[in-house]
């Protein structure tokens, strides 16, 4: 179970003043060209397209869904899981690389199978009820501020083809290549731990005994303890951080970021 407090963005909290520790030592202020290039090359050379349309926010396509396709039309697609939101640090190297090459593109992502049983996840009411559970906790304007201030790489929560096939219910996290989200850091373990939704569409991630552990809004998790997630909360692996935020709040963010440019 989750052990402390809930997290509505924590860490963005302060953006102004706040000390930011990122994996490789990048600072929020190194967002120039460089930042940005292996991810675009990494993005372009698996699907042939140009490269991401927001200078700080890469992603396997995601990005360009939500600034071609109306709220509607987007949540329709993408309204019944989360979109984790990545720290990249520096583009130029292998978490950032690795997460272009290997991100489920946009509309090849496996839904994962319910922990609790089979359950339709394409019905409007049970993209309405995500909504109603988690758009509460978010801050769009809050998301848009860190998304324009820091460079994250965007996935949603799920499957991929190629990745972890063990488990048609479980969407793995780790450094190894063969699984589902993979982030190439040297903190990160090589089966660090699982993603899960149950027929209730709540996420839940358990550690699987990693060696740098998680944490979730700071608590450390409980080694194969199943942990409740939230639109919000913040997650580090080992010392790669992460965010989730339900895809209402990601388009309004994205949307906002992008009318300031």
């Amino acid at each position: 179970m989750l052990r402390s407090g809930v997290g509505r963005y924590p860490s963005l909290a302060g953006m102004d003043t706040v000390d930011l520790a990122w994996p490789g030592g990048a600072r929020p202020g190194d967002n120039g060209p460089s930042i940005i290039v292996r991810a675009d090359l990494g993005w372009q050379s698996v699907t042939g397209s140009s490269p991401p349309s927001h200078p700080n926010l890469a992603s396997a396509g995601i990005v360009e869904t939500v600034l071609s396709h109306d709220e509607k039309a987007f949540l329709n697609l993408y309204g019944e899981t989360f979109i984790m939101l990545v720290r990249v640090g520096h583009a130029t190297g292998e978490l950032a690389a690795m997460l272009g090459a290997t991100a489920p593109r946009v509309r090849e992502g496996i839904v994962p199978t319910p922990i609790s049983g089979v359950m339709e996840f394409e019905t409007m009411t049970y993209r309405k009820d995500f909504a109603a559970m988690h758009d509460r906790h978010a801050e769009p304007n809050q998301l848009a501020r860190a998304i324009d201030s820091i460079p994250h790489f965007a996935l949603l929560l799920r499957k991929r083809v190629a990745g972890d096939a063990a488990y048609k219910d479980r969407i793995s996290l780790g450094r190894a290549r063969n699984k589902d989200i993979v982030l190439r850091h040297p903190s990160v373990s090589k089966f660090h731990g699982w993603f899960e939704v149950d027929e209730g569409g709540f996420f839940y991630f358990t550690d699987a005994d990693s060696k740098n552990r998680t944490r979730v809004n700071g608590a450390p998790l409980f080694p194969r303890e199943r942990s409740a997630l939230q639109s919000g909360d913040t997650i580090r692996f080992g010392s790669v951080e992460a965010f989730l935020c339900a895809p209402k709040a990601f388009w309004n963010a994205v949307r906002a970021s992008s009318a300031r440019r």
